[in-house]
């Protein structure tokens, strides 16, 4: 996309935000770090212009999140009238099944907009004004850089949610979709006032001893496949369950593929795990340049980046003697 071109959609954004007098800002389910601080500096963006709004998410905020200003203004429930909406924006999230709203988005009136902001690689038309940037390592990003176009003032709340987007969106900046705006944009948020050490002592994956006993299970689990050069580890629903009944929902098992991929040797990691009977859900990564995870992951039904993908498939995940087979 040409700079001129992206520029116009910043500021015809904006202008839908200003003229707007209700406005819904919805995120993917299971959400993450890069979704949640999105929307959440958008929402104190438009706390200054005092708009009136409602934070979405059909599932709830993972209580690790918690540190994230405004995050506990979510809801999870449709407790709202959606047509009382005049403009949607949706944070982080590529496919209209994913936002929880998908029959209220088909079923939408001409007097509603939908603005998208997000770094996916594209799956469906469902926008009315569509700024999506792949090489952009977080949707964070995307709105710093949206802030900008718009002379908007970042203040420091807001910059320590999108710090908290760029920073769980890549690794603690150590992802190969870190680049030169990547470094630019952190180095800003810094001197806005945002703390690296304090966001990724808050965002850090491994926590505490339960964290530590999980991923010990995951990588005592761990088979490599020498045929096409992948490291992978999978988890039975009975796993998980037993591990969510001790720990409880813990952010580890979603850090499971990033651990994965740091192993030598191996072209690309592959995470699975029954999370629910009969549901499960595979994550892909890579480091390798001429590897695209989110090709296999597209084949599968799902979607992402060249080096981190994932998708759901029905079935359910047994053990075996030399692995793991899906029945």
């Amino acid at each position: 996309m040409e700079n001129s071109d992206l520029q116009k959609k910043f500021l015809a954004a904006n202008k839908k935000i200003k003229s707007a007098k209700n406005i819904l800002i919805a995120t993917h389910v299971r959400p993450d770090g890069d979704c949640l601080s999105s929307a959440c500096a958008l929402s104190l963006y438009l706390e200054e212009l005092g708009k009136k709004y409602q934070l979405f998410c059909a599932d709830g905020v993972p209580e690790h999140f918690s540190f994230i200003p405004n995050v506990l203004k979510f809801t999870q429930k449709k407790n709202f009238d959606f047509q009382s909406f005049d403009l949607i924006i949706i944070a982080d999230c590529g496919c209209m099944d994913r936002t929880g709203l998908a029959d209220e988005i088909v079923q939408k009136k001409s007097h509603q907009a939908i603005i998208e902001f997000d770094h996916h690689p594209k799956i469906e038309n469902f926008s009315d004004l569509e700024i999506r940037l792949p090489k952009s390592s977080s949707t964070a990003e995307i709105l710093y850089l949206f802030f900008r176009a718009n002379d908007i003032e970042i203040s420091k709340k807001m910059s320590d949610c999108l710090l908290t987007g760029v920073v769980t969106d890549t690794g603690n900046l150590l992802f190969s979709s870190v680049n030169e705006e990547t470094i630019k944009t952190t180095s800003s948020l810094l001197l806005e006032g945002a703390s690296m050490p304090k966001t990724i002592k808050q965002t850090s994956q491994g926590k505490g001893l339960a964290a530590m006993k999980i991923l010990g299970i995951i990588l005592e689990n761990i088979k490599y496949n020498s045929q096409y050069d992948i490291i992978y580890s999978a988890l039975t629903y009975q796993e998980v369950a037993d591990l969510k009944k001790e720990f409880g929902e813990n952010s580890a098992l979603e850090a499971a593929s990033d651990i994965l991929n740091n192993a030598e040797g191996a072209k690309a990691a592959l995470f699975l795990r029954e999370e629910e009977p009969g549901k499960i859900k595979g994550s892909l990564r890579s480091k390798h340049p001429d590897i695209d995870v989110s090709k296999l992951a597209a084949i599968l039904g799902g979607g992402g980046h060249p080096k981190a993908a994932a998708f759901r498939l029905d079935g359910q995940i047994e053990k075996t003697a030399n692995g793991w087979r899906i029945i």
